[in-house]
């Protein structure tokens, strides 16, 4: 076979695997694990119980903490899924991602799965946990920052809709300042830490943020109506 047929054939075949992992990534973020452990483990669909969201948080709430945390850990890991594939066949040199193709790519795709299930009739969650498997896969840093913000406000107003509004800001604030200071080429693995993001990985997150924000409309609503879900007033209760 000639040489520019050869590299017209393996371009093709690069282009068939990126699709295939797309697709693979977005069945795998579809995957409704609040609703699934839900079922298996407690015998209740989580949509039918408190918020109706399939989320971390309504699934510690009518879940308890153990299926929580497992919910929660489950939704970041499907976020990274393919990511990790990706990179490990990449190590091995079994295939390479096409350089003008974002990893981060695949994570929306599971991101998209998650908030849009192809399960659930096209509908979801509002892709927090997924988000952070996706950030701190591709950017410790600020997956790093924004759990910590997270906690942060958290602690101090009981409120997981202001946590996670307060976390998916600082991801857009820490990878821009990683854009202008961050290193550019990572040899070290130490430097993958300030590693500076593409500029379609900046932007991509910024997207991402707002689309986060906008799920949390109704929240926002019910903070300035004072009737918003607050882990504070259950204890009390």
């Amino acid at each position: 076979m000639a040489p520019k047929s050869y590299m017209k054939v393996m371009q093709a075949l690069d282009i068939v695997i990126v699709i295939l992992f797309i697709i693979l990534s977005y069945l795998i973020g579809s995957i409704p694990f609040g609703v699934v452990l839900g079922k298996l483990i407690c015998k209740k669909d989580i949509r039918e119980y408190g918020s109706k969201n399939i989320g971390t948080t309504n699934a510690i709430r009518v879940l308890g903490k153990k299926v929580g945390f497992l919910v929660f850990f489950c939704d970041v890991l499907k976020g990274a899924f393919v990511m990790i594939i990706i990179r490990i066949l990449s190590a091995t040199k079994v295939w390479v991602t096409p350089e003008q193709i974002d990893l981060f790519l695949f994570g929306a795709a599971a991101i998209i799965g998650h908030s849009f299930s192809i399960f659930l009739d096209f509908k979801g969650g509002k892709a927090v946990a997924t988000s952070l498997g996706v950030v701190l896969f591709l950017t410790p840093i600020p997956a790093i920052a924004c759990l910590i913000i997270f906690g942060v406000v958290f602690y101090t107003t009981k409120y997981v809709s202001l946590a996670s509004t307060g976390a998916t800001i600082t991801v857009i604030a820490t990878a821009w300042i990683l854009y202008v200071f961050g290193v550019a080429d990572v040899t070290n693995f130490g430097l993958y830490f300030i590693a500076k993001p593409t500029l379609a990985v900046a932007i991509l997150y910024s997207i991402l943020a707002m689309l986060i924000i906008i799920k949390h409309f109704k929240n926002y609503k019910r903070l300035l109506n004072g009737t918003e879900n607050s882990f504070r007033k259950k204890k009390a209760a």
